[in-house]
């Protein structure tokens, strides 16, 4: 009797992990053969900025150019004022227009994480988007949304934390345009910065 329990207990034992072994799925995106899992994985944070396609560049190669300033929105889900910024920016043609014209703009969803290919002018990295967030929001405790401008060898120009109206978005966007921020420090561009708003 003592057999014939024993036996069956094996018996289901064997069952289930054979059972639970069995996840393809899981294996195939681990080794990298499902690449529309990983697709969709990466591409999460695009739903972040719905409506604004044309404007956000994909965030997964973040890059820089000579001729124009590269802009890192970073915001995450249930953010009221990182809604409120998207909304207007859809609203405000003007800020749209600058920012397709004069910006490289990214809006980078940290609810989600995912590898940023970093091409600057003179480095290439990876980055986590944690790791991203890090090495460019200074403010104490990271706020969202915090705006990041950076000049063509990825370094921060700027750091905006929090929300700003669409008017005073559009005065930043013409005074980064206009590059009266090349040869100053950070400390010089935020006083000329608050003099303008």
């Amino acid at each position: 009797m003592k057999k014939t329990r024993f036996s069956i207990l094996c018996g289901f034992i064997c069952v289930f992990t054979l059972l639970g072994c069995s996840d393809d799925n899981e294996v195939k995106i681990s080794q990298g053969n499902n690449a529309a899992a990983i697709e969709h994985a990466e591409s999460l944070d695009k739903q972040s900025y719905a409506g604004l396609e044309d404007i956000f560049l994909d965030t997964k190669n973040i890059s820089t150019q000579e001729d124009k300033t590269t802009l890192l929105i970073f915001g995450k889900n249930n953010c009221i004022y990182c809604d409120k910024i998207k909304d207007d920016i859809k609203a405000n043609s003007e800020i749209k227009s600058h920012l397709k014209s004069h910006f490289i703009p990214y809006y980078i969803n940290v609810s989600y994480t995912k590898i940023h290919n970093l091409n600057f002018i003179d480095s290439k990295k990876e980055l986590s988007t944690t790791a991203l967030m890090e090495s460019y929001v200074k403010s104490p405790m990271r706020p969202t949304p915090t705006l990041i401008f950076l000049n063509p060898k990825g370094e921060s120009i700027f750091e905006l934390p929090g929300y700003m109206n669409a008017d005073s978005i559009l005065k930043i966007l013409q005074y980064m345009q206009s590059k009266q921020w090349q040869d100053k420090d950070q400390t010089q561009v935020a006083s000329e910065i608050n003099k303008i708003l």
